[in-house]
């Protein structure tokens, strides 16, 4: 019976090392992001414009969380093998107050997603009528909105009027760019013919929120799965507190 005991705990042991396994890389992926967020700043604002700079400050998140999923996950492993109560107690407060902090920012967004949208929507109206100035260019911003267009083969945020009274509109006379044509090397695609035969009828807003939609799935498994992850780290760390607990 107590070799039996010792065989679950053993197994309990190795996944939960397991468990910290992942979360550490986790960690250091997020470190990372967060890393290349802050190195290519300037870039993004380049794209994005200066207006969106305190978004630069997801990079100062994405450092800190990482350092500290990482360091949680390297703690969480080091108490496993060497069965300390006091690391393993530390591991389940912790990553407890992460989990009911991702909740809190669940609920926070669910409840105000509309005035997140509304706000996205606006900024990124603002920065194509003043970043983007013409197909081709080798600046920053108009690549990257050439980019979008091409990938999601829409126009404009919500179509080609909101190239009107541009920055691109004013600089080339164009109402909208070769970006937004079905063929860029058409001669239709002159910048005035806004047939649906020569440029993309729709807004790159909806193309994005249907590509959303349709891997809601994914991205609905993904974050299920993490909260599953964490949970099993929490009853697990939990559990062997309580063993160790009771063997000393």
């Amino acid at each position: 019976m107590e070799s039996h005991v010792q065989s679950i705990f053993f197994c309990i042991k190795f996944l939960m090392v397991g468990i910290n396994a992942v979360i550490t890389v986790a960690g250091f992926v997020l470190l990372g992001f967060g890393v290349w967020v802050k190195v290519h700043g300037d870039s993004i604002l380049q794209i994005l414009g200066s207006r969106a700079g305190h978004f630069l400050n997801v990079g100062y998140f994405c450092i800190a969380a990482g350092c500290c999923l990482a360091l949680l996950g390297l703690v969480g492993c080091y108490g496993v093998i060497k069965e300390s109560k006091l690391l393993l107690m530390l591991f389940f407060l912790i990553m407890a107050t992460i989990f009911i902090g991702e909740i809190s920012c669940a609920i926070v967004i669910l409840v105000f997603q509309t005035i997140v949208a509304t706000v996205f929507e606006e900024e990124a109206l603002y920065l194509l009528k003043n970043n983007y100035t013409g197909y081709g260019d080798k600046n920053f911003a108009s690549y990257g909105w050439d980019s979008v267009m091409a990938a999601f083969q829409c126009c404009g945020l919500n179509n080609y009027t909101d190239f009107i009274q541009s920055s691109y509109h004013k600089l080339k006379g164009r109402l909208y760019p070769k970006s937004c044509c079905h063929d860029p090397t058409s001669p239709d695609c002159d910048g005035f013919d806004t047939s649906d035969a020569t440029i993309y009828s729709k807004g790159c807003l909806n193309a994005v929120i249907t590509m959303i939609k349709k891997n809601s799935v994914v991205i609905s498994g993904v974050a299920v799965g993490i909260a599953i992850i964490e949970m099993l780290a929490m009853a697990i760390s939990l559990t062997l507190f309580i063993n160790l607990f009771r063997i000393t």
